[in-house]
């Protein structure tokens, strides 16, 4: 099962980056090309995940399972998808661990993913281009998460505040996040693979 490793930091402390990862629909915004349909329970829900491959659109539509464990600050995705317009299937355990950094003021977020890929997509999981999406992905994720929090009233401020007033002040950053075009284009990271591989030849050719 082919694996992805995916490291990036976040300048809030574990402890509220760890209760924004337990907020399923504000996180979901944070991911580009995700969106949330259903709910079901804090451990259950379905959503969906476009990523546009050039002329390709993959559409997956799937249900995810979630366990956390807030003592060590780490959780578990467990997630499976279809695309029926490719007749392809994913499916993948996602791993993260969220570790303390710069004396408590920012949190480094380590993910491993275990994935498959079949059907007509699978030929995608080749040539580092699944690797190059999910690097684009945590980019444009950890950039959105920052967005969410640096918005957040901060926990002074928040300790006065009632429920709906928190959820009237975090609603500007969600917006912004989902105001963000639903879908995730790869064909610049793809251009950029190929690139990258012609230059290794033609260096190896010359050497």
């Amino acid at each position: 099962m082919p694996q992805l490793k995916q490291v990036f930091t976040v300048n809030h402390p574990p402890a509220l980056v760890w209760s924004q990862f337990q907020d399923l629909p504000n996180i979901v915004q944070c991911i580009p090309g995700a969106a949330l349909t259903e709910q079901a329970s804090p451990t259950q829900a379905k959503g969906r995940m476009t990523v546009k491959l050039g002329p390709v659109k993959a559409d997956f539509g799937g249900e995810v399972e979630i366990e956390a464990d807030e003592s060590a600050h780490t959780g578990k995705i467990i997630g499976s998808g279809i695309d029926k317009s490719h007749n392809s299937r994913a499916k993948g355990n996602v791993v993260y661990r969220l570790e303390e950094a710069k004396g408590g003021a920012a949190t480094v977020v380590n993910v491993d993913v275990d994935y498959t890929l079949s059907g007509s997509l699978a030929q995608f999981a080749r040539g580092g281009i699944v690797d190059a999406v999910a690097e684009q992905i945590c980019k444009e994720f950890a950039l959105n998460l920052e967005q969410q929090l640096n918005a957040s009233p901060s926990p002074s401020t928040a300790s006065s505040d009632t429920a709906s007033d928190k959820v009237a002040d975090a609603a500007p950053a969600a917006a912004h996040v989902a105001n963000k075009p639903n879908e995730l284009n790869a064909l610049k990271l793809i251009m950029a693979i190929i690139r990258s591989k012609l230059k290794g030849l033609f260096g190896r050719k010359s050497a």
